[in-house]
């Protein structure tokens, strides 16, 4: 029910972005900038896939989440909306060489947007959401050292395992942008921008896959938590690109 419910808010913020941008584009009012960010969240419910893989004598991946996400940015006066490219990427650390650790990480993309609630000189308050395609992956490996002699007879033992799974994130927050006068002579403006949004997986529970094998007993990774994501959104000023598509024309 909470995932129908999401899915149709998203879907009716869309609708309305669309007819809002219809409006917009009339007067000329859409703005394009670039934006970087960094994305943390935690990933307590996977309590499960730990504790399995510790059993198997594996270090399990990191409770943290980090990713990258690279984005461009529209908006006008009422709305914004991002399509995005995610890097996600979890830690694991450990000083032994020889053993097993598990690494998680995962790619996307992905698109949010939504309703200004708030749009002054210095401040947005909005209402981002959206839908993230990730494909996340699982590599099981060690740094151990062999013999040549070792590699050759027995090269299974030293093939890392991958393993990858797959969901469609639905998104919903909150997100803040502060206007600041930031290199004014190459950003017509830029903004510190900070977003905290819950996501919750659409497809349910997706088993791991990796090279002709579906694993039986490995428990589904469950994503469904918040996200803090800060960064900043660029917008260069017009005409910059015409200026520089100028000197390249003119060699």
């Amino acid at each position: 029910m909470k995932n129908k419910l999401l899915l149709i808010a998203t879907f009716l913020v869309f609708t309305a972005g669309l007819a809002s941008a219809q409006t917009d584009s009339t007067v000329r009012m859409f703005k394009h900038g670039m934006a970087i960010y960094a994305e943390i969240g935690l990933l307590p419910n996977n309590r499960v896939i730990r504790d399995h893989l510790s059993r198997l004598q594996i270090k399990p991946f990191e409770n943290v989440m980090a990713s990258l996400v690279l984005a461009r940015r529209t908006e006008s006066d009422k709305w914004f909306s991002e399509g995005r490219i995610i890097l996600m990427n979890s830690t694991n650390y450990t000083t032994d060489k020889d053993q097993k650790k598990a690494y998680l990480s995962g790619i996307g993309i992905g698109t949010d947007g939504g309703p200004k609630l708030v749009n002054t000189s210095r401040w947005n308050v909005t209402i981002p959401l959206g839908v993230d395609l990730m494909l996340y992956r699982m590599n099981i490996k060690s740094n151990a050292n062999a013999t040549l002699g070792q590699v050759v007879s027995n090269p299974s033992s030293f093939q890392a395992v991958k393993l990858f799974t797959g969901n469609v994130n639905l998104h919903g927050g909150i997100g803040v942008d502060y206007k600041m006068n930031v290199m004014p002579k190459i950003n017509d403006k830029v903004y510190l921008s900070a977003k905290a949004t819950y996501h919750q997986p659409l497809l349910g529970k997706r088993k791991w896959r990796g090279e002709n094998v579906t694993i039986s007993d490995l428990s589904y990774l469950k994503v469904n938590q918040v996200y803090i994501q800060i960064g900043a959104v660029f917008f260069p000023k017009p005409g910059r690109d015409k200026k520089w598509g100028g000197m390249h024309g003119g060699h």
